[in-house]
């Protein structure tokens, strides 16, 4: 399994546009170990509805590459498809109609085509064959006669969609492409367990077996730009006006707990979020291993979108 060791880059954050219905904060930082290089990159695309996130894998320059390749082919690719459905206006905006398109199969041909290009013109510039990314995207189309939204999404590694929803618990909408995935398939574990494995503070909280699971979880079994292409996982959620969505990568979730990121969900104003996400996981990032065993050194980045009532 590849691993990945990422890294601190400046923050931006994208403010609401009047003709979204989503209210979005972003930040990404790079790695304090090498703070000049981000292997993290975004999307937040208001007007067209995309948004995304990709973590480089490897801690090189390559992985920074990897990352920032597959973010460009995504972002282009996307806008010819929305160009096109403008009728080659060249202004394009929310998908208003559920029904018009299979947004399932047009965000799968986006990560695709985004693997190609890693491999490709990625490897070309990095100059080795040797870099990958993960991904995490998703897209909206609004339901015909309502004021709700359909959230399409897709990801390949272990970069994070998060649901939040009122009073419910925070919802992980994505299963990592990693070892304690593969263990729960292979019935070694159990959904509960493999849960509880990934949310411990301390080794104290684990068996020996359990800890070593742990140390191991960052592993990832697939990336674009791998020797053989993804298997895309995709699928929707309904997102109704008051809901937040989280999309991350793993300097965020492996240093966090999903119930730390739900509080700073439900607590923080929209423009912070993800600001106050970013500062929380490097605040841990910077804590000894003797406090908790999530410290981990890392990019972190974060995207969340509020719907507007």
């Amino acid at each position: 399994m590849p691993h990945k060791t990422r890294h601190y880059k400046r923050t931006t954050i994208h403010h609401l546009h009047k003709r979204s219905p989503f209210a979005t904060s972003s930040r990404s930082i790079a790695n304090e170990r090498h703070p000049t290089r981000n292997e993290d990159s975004m999307i937040i695309d208001e007007i067209g509805g995309l948004f995304a996130v990709f973590d480089g894998v490897g801690g090189s320059a390559a992985a920074e590459i990897a990352s920032q390749t597959a973010a460009h082919s995504t972002r282009q690719a996307w806008k010819r498809i929305m160009t096109r459905d403008r009728h080659r206006r060249k202004i394009y905006t929310f998908l208003e109609d559920c029904n018009k398109r299979d947004l399932c199969k047009i965000l799968e041909d986006l990560i695709l085509e985004s693997d190609e290009q890693v491999r490709t013109s990625g490897a070309q510039r990095a100059g080795t064959d040797d870099l990958a990314t993960t991904v995490a995207l998703a897209t909206f189309c609004r339901q015909p006669g309502s004021h709700e939204y359909t959230m399409v999404y897709a990801h390949v590694g272990d970069s994070r969609v998060y649901l939040l929803r009122g009073n419910e618990r925070i919802k992980r909408l994505t299963s990592d492409d990693g070892l304690l995935t593969k263990l729960v398939e292979n019935q070694i574990v159990n959904e509960y367990h493999a849960f509880r494995i990934d949310q411990a503070m301390r080794a104290d909280q684990l068996s020996e077996v359990e800890y070593n699971y742990f140390r191991l979880r960052g592993g990832i079994t697939q990336a674009l730009g791998g020797p053989i292409p993804p298997a895309i996982h995709t699928n929707k959620a309904s997102i109704r006006p008051g809901d937040r969505i989280l999309l991350c990568t793993d300097g965020i979730h492996d240093n966090l707990t999903d119930e730390e990121i739900e509080d700073i969900l439900r607590t923080s104003p929209r423009p912070s979020a993800s600001r106050i996400l970013v500062e929380s996981a490097l605040q841990r990032s910077r804590e000894d291993r003797s406090q908790t065993i999530r410290s981990k050194p890392d990019d972190m980045s974060a995207i969340v979108m509020t719907c507007r009532f």
